[in-house]
């Protein structure tokens, strides 16, 4: 998100460099009880400043259509900026959390699925709900070896900072600007985690989203497919003062053709991610533009703060 439309790209990012470091710098300083009090704060801030606020609303409308009225929508919206301040702050004492015993704050359903898949390798699958980045160590944690594909921001340095952090928590890191050679041949013989619920930047396959066609990510189906290994669906979402993550195994029916299953196999996770927010819709990220490709749907302007 810009921060102004005045200052240019790389004066914001030297403005979020500094921000990083001042916000890591004190977190480290602080109990953790803290540090998410005040991401809770930054995300009621952003909600006053009206940060993508519009963006906010305007996803929650194409999803739930009338089922709200305009003020519960709003305290929706409010609750997921405050949910999603205390996990971007979170983040930045992730090497920390990882060293708590998980049964002291940890409930996982479904670990049995993954203990007992067909082969070494499988895909992990996910979405920006709840509290994803607890992925980085919950799994190595229980003696998995897991690759998560994160992606890049354009913020390069900002970028390495976080994967260090998420490093020393436990997971092997895999960037965009990996050799996807390497992470096809990863996911044969440990586990690949993805976040895949957000418009990709080429390649997509259209599927349905809170009954809206929109486009989507083809690479954890076909990276499940070529390799022939299960496909799971994975999420950590917020329940009172614990986590609950959930492991579920990723069932379609088999099509004729390798083109037909990845659409089939990509739909029926955007399902899985689909029911959870209908339960949980303060717990997903509905500050990115979801449906921008999507027929007769219209953003309007950038977004920034001023």
């Amino acid at each position: 998100m810009r921060i102004s439309q005045k200052i240019s790209l790389q004066t914001q990012f030297r403005i979020e460099q500094t921000l990083f470091k001042g916000f890591y710098y004190i977190c480290r300083l602080l109990p953790s009880t803290w540090v998410l009090g005040v991401g809770s704060g930054i995300g009621t801030l952003l909600w006053k400043l009206r940060a993508r606020k519009n963006t906010v609303l305007k996803n929650l409308v194409l999803a739930f259509k009338d089922r709200y009225s305009q003020q519960q929508l709003e305290r929706m919206a409010l609750k997921c900026y405050q949910h999603f301040g205390r996990e971007m702050m979170r983040a930045m004492i992730l090497d920390l959390e990882a060293q708590k015993p998980m049964e002291s704050w940890i409930d996982i359903e479904g670990l049995e699925l993954l203990q007992n898949r067909r082969q070494k390798g499988g895909v992990l699958v996910g979405g920006h709900i709840g509290c994803w980045e607890i992925a980085n160590f919950v799994l190595p944690k229980l003696g998995e070896s897991v690759t998560v594909f994160t992606g890049s921001h354009a913020n390069k340095k900002a970028d390495k900072w976080l994967n260090e952090i998420r490093s020393r928590a436990g997971t092997i890191i895999a960037g965009a600007g990996d050799d996807r050679t390497e992470l096809y041949k990863t996911a044969k013989k440990g586990l690949v985690a993805i976040v895949g619920d957000q418009a990709p930047p080429k390649a997509p396959i259209m599927i349905d989203f809170f009954g809206q066609q929109t486009d989507a990510a083809q690479g954890p189906a076909l990276l499940s497919l070529l390799n022939g290994v299960d496909f799971f669906y994975f999420s950590c979402l917020q329940r009172e003062d614990r986590m609950k993550v959930c492991i579920r195994q990723v069932e379609y029916e088999v099509a004729d053709t390798r083109k037909e299953n990845i659409k089939r196999l990509t739909q029926a996770f955007f399902r899985l991610l689909e029911a959870e927010i209908e339960e949980n819709p303060e717990q997903y990220f509905w500050m990115h533009k979801r449906w921008k490709n999507s027929p007769n749907v219209d953003y309007g302007e950038v977004d920034s703060l001023f």
